[in-house]
């Protein structure tokens, strides 16, 4: 009698946990379009992409200064990556990250403020110049299976006037594939 008991037990048991098992992996398992889309996703952003290389531009307590001595500051190091088989044409761009951060835009520093360079293995590809307010820095081809390593230096402008003081700087480098 207390054979059968213990063996019903174990047996319900068993079923429960068999069945949370399967209930709990019907929950969190995507639908088959959505899996797919996400792999279509992770595809095609591992096929072309920027890789930092280096930390990010710190404007901390900057001061105005001339071209010369902006051209002297460390570099933002990154590697733009085509893993596909084809040519994409991109931009490289500097995006304001104000919008994550709750920053009023009239505490946001302008981008008319910003004197920037870029150059690559070949030398320099952009001279300094006031960055733009589109944010574009750059605009090239990449070839299929390539991967080409840019330096980004950025300062604040000698020519800034009493508007740029106290402002936040945030911001990010991303590419912008288009056709």
């Amino acid at each position: 009698m207390k054979y059968e008991e213990s063996r019903k037990l174990v047996l319900s048991i068993i079923l429960v946990s068999l069945f949370l098992i399967f209930m709990t992996c019907f929950v969190y398992l995507p639908k088959q379009e959505n899996l797919l889309s996400s792999l279509a996703f992770i595809q095609n952003q591992k096929s072309f992409y920027l890789k930092d290389l280096s930390q990010g531009i710190l404007l901390n307590d900057a001061i105005p200064v001339p071209d010369e001595v902006g051209m002297q500051y460390q570099p933002y190091r990154f590697k733009v990556v085509n893993s596909s088989n084809s040519e994409i044409n991109y931009r490289i761009i500097f995006r304001n990250n104000d919008s994550k951060m709750n920053i009023k835009q009239e505490d946001l520093l302008s981008n008319q403020y910003l004197r920037i360079s870029l150059n690559n293995n070949e030398g320099l590809l952009v001279n300094p110049v006031s960055l733009s307010e589109n944010g574009v820095i750059y605009t090239t081809t990449i070839r299929a299976h390539e991967e080409e390593v840019f330096e980004l230096r950025m300062w604040l402008d000698w020519n800034s006037d009493n508007n740029a003081m106290d402002k936040i700087f945030v911001g990010k480098i991303e590419v912008d594939r288009f056709d």
